[in-house]
């Protein structure tokens, strides 16, 4: 009787746990072993950050000079380009055609120039800005409020200009003009300089479009915009500060018929022209920069700093 009692007592115990066992979300009354800690997994690679696409600024000064080129065949023909090909021996070149070679040489040395400067910042502009971050607050007592990038390109176009000029001037104030140079009316001279700032402008917004619509980059045409009114306001400021805004030469005959009440630009002053348009242009540029960085970038909150 005794084990009958006991075996009863057995089977009513286990046979409820053995059910509950079997029930969908159970607890287990197996020993609970600890699992071995996971091994953590490498950390990953960080991803590498877009690289901004080296060959847009190519494409924007080769677009620059295309724009002046351009320009000068269409209003004023071949005669406008330099390499004398229009004329014969004993020709005169006339102011509007002198002045236009100009502006194929202010353009194309400032183009030149400019990339040797966006380059050299790629190369150690950044490097040279790293180093200077541990002097951050010493560095910003002196340093123009001007996009990085843009003031070594901006610089390296005024030095490319005054190297040609400076190559040039042994050879001939503009270089292979075909013929002696008419006298030029300083209304003529100085609107020249708007003609260059105007069509290089339209020249590289005009490649960089095409060059978008075949790659299909993205740019930024609004701040490029910015900065083509900033450079032709920094030529028109300087032509006004020279005495008159000026006349643009942009028919044959032009140099005849502009005023010659603010007098005759001087032979050589056709090299500093080319210099002073491209200056102005950059000055003009880099304030159009400062003042787009200072409406666009995010401006501390206000408090103690």
């Amino acid at each position: 009787m005794a084990r009958r009692i006991a075996a009863i007592f057995l089977l009513a115990v286990w046979l409820p746990t053995a059910v509950l066992a079997q029930a969908p979300g159970a607890p287990s009354l197996a020993p609970v072993v600890p699992a071995p800690a996971a091994t953590p997994a490498a950390p990953a690679p960080p991803a590498e950050a877009p690289q901004s696409d080296r060959w847009l600024p190519v494409v924007a000064g080769l677009g620059a000079i295309a724009g002046v080129v351009g320009f000068n065949v269409a209003a004023l023909g071949l005669q406008a380009l330099p390499g004398g090909l229009a004329y014969g021996a004993g020709s005169v070149v006339a102011a509007e055609m002198s002045v236009a070679m100009s502006r194929v040489y202010a353009i194309t040395s400032a183009v030149a120039g400019g990339l040797a400067g966006h380059f050299a910042y790629r190369e150690w502009g950044r490097e040279w800005s790293a180093a200077a971050a541990g002097a951050a607050e010493t560095v910003k007592s002196w340093w123009p409020p001007v996009e990085p990038e843009l003031l070594w390109a901006g610089a390296g176009a005024v030095a490319g200009v005054a190297a040609f000029n400076i190559l040039a001037a042994p050879f001939a104030t503009v270089p292979w003009a075909g013929g002696a140079l008419a006298a030029v009316p300083l209304e003529t001279a100085l609107g020249s300089r708007l003609v260059a700032g105007l069509s290089g402008a339209a020249g590289a917004i005009g490649a960089t479009a095409v060059y978008d619509w075949v790659t299909g980059h993205t740019s930024d045409y609004a701040r490029a915009s910015v900065l083509a009114a900033g450079a032709l306001g920094g030529i028109a400021v300087g032509n006004v500060l020279t005495g008159t805004l000026g006349t643009l030469p942009y028919y044959p005959g032009a140099g005849q018929m502009a005023s010659t009440a603010a007098g005759f630009a001087s032979a050589t002053s056709q090299a500093a022209s080319r210099f002073y348009v491209i200056a102005t242009g950059v000055a003009g540029a880099w304030a159009a920069d400062w003042a787009w960085r200072a409406t666009t970038l995010p401006k501390m909150p206000p408090g103690p700093r």
